[in-house]
């Protein structure tokens, strides 16, 4: 989510930067990007231009910036979507197609759809390619609910400058984990998803408990001799 005193350059950069990180190809990426309506094309523009000046090439390369697909069947996958994405509507807005410069390899333009709605196939799925959607809502209070109108939650974003702001809308997303104007993953403590992003948490305290066996031990009150109709301590009594 970007709120409206957000600032479009630096969280073009954020997120331009991250979706490039393994070729999009990360179960936590930031793939649907809910802004107001009235700063809608002045995020396309800056991801739009951030996207075009990554260097796409061989993984070896210092000079790259993004490397390939993993296959040629994710490729065709990440292709579907891009296709099913202008068939439904979306505006292409940057990439889309292979790399010309590249004759072999598995390989993908960083690519992002504007005016996106929430109910394409490309805001529901989870692409697992260089894609994203923009998404435009009414209001804070729409992009909320956008934002939770998804069968994933695993990882989600609130770009503000207000701090306060930002932990008050993180409370309202049903994702897992929820960074402040970044890609925040610590996997130190409790990392998992909402909904069909899974069920349980890796790392931290909460991690450790799938691997334990709670046990229940009541003991008997020595000193304690109870006659019927007598209270029971420890139980709640009815009237």
């Amino acid at each position: 989510m970007i709120l409206d005193d957000a600032d479009i350059s630096s969280a073009a950069a954020v997120l331009a930067g991250a979706e490039c990180f393994l070729t999009g190809q990360v179960c936590s990426s930031l793939t649907r990007i809910v802004v107001s309506r009235n700063r809608h094309d002045e995020l396309v523009d800056a991801l739009s231009s951030n996207f075009s000046q990554v260097v796409v090439g061989d993984p070896f390369d210092v000079h790259s910036q993004m490397g390939p697909l993993a296959t040629r069947r994710q490729r065709g996958r990440v292709e579907g979507f891009i296709a099913k994405g202008v068939e439904e509507g979306a505006t292409l807005a940057a990439g889309g197609a292979r790399p010309k410069h590249l004759d072999r390899g598995w390989f993908i333009e960083p690519t992002l759809f504007a005016n996106v709605h929430n109910s394409s196939t490309i805001a529901r799925e989870e692409i697992f390619g260089p894609v994203l959607s923009v998404i435009p809502a009414d209001d804070e209070r729409h992009a909320v609910t956008i934002a939770n109108d998804s069968p994933y939650g695993l990882n989600a974003s609130v770009f503000t400058n207000d701090i306060e702001r930002a932990r008050a809308v993180a409370g309202e997303l049903r994702s897992g984990t929820v960074g402040h104007n970044a890609v925040r993953n610590d996997f130190g403590i409790a990392f998992g998803g909402f909904k069909q992003s899974g069920i349980g948490r890796e790392g931290g305290r909460e991690g450790l408990l799938a691997y334990l066996e709670t046990k229940t031990v009541i003991l008997d009150e020595p000193t304690a001799r109870y006659r019927a109709g007598d209270p029971v301590p420890g139980l709640s009594q009815r009237s």
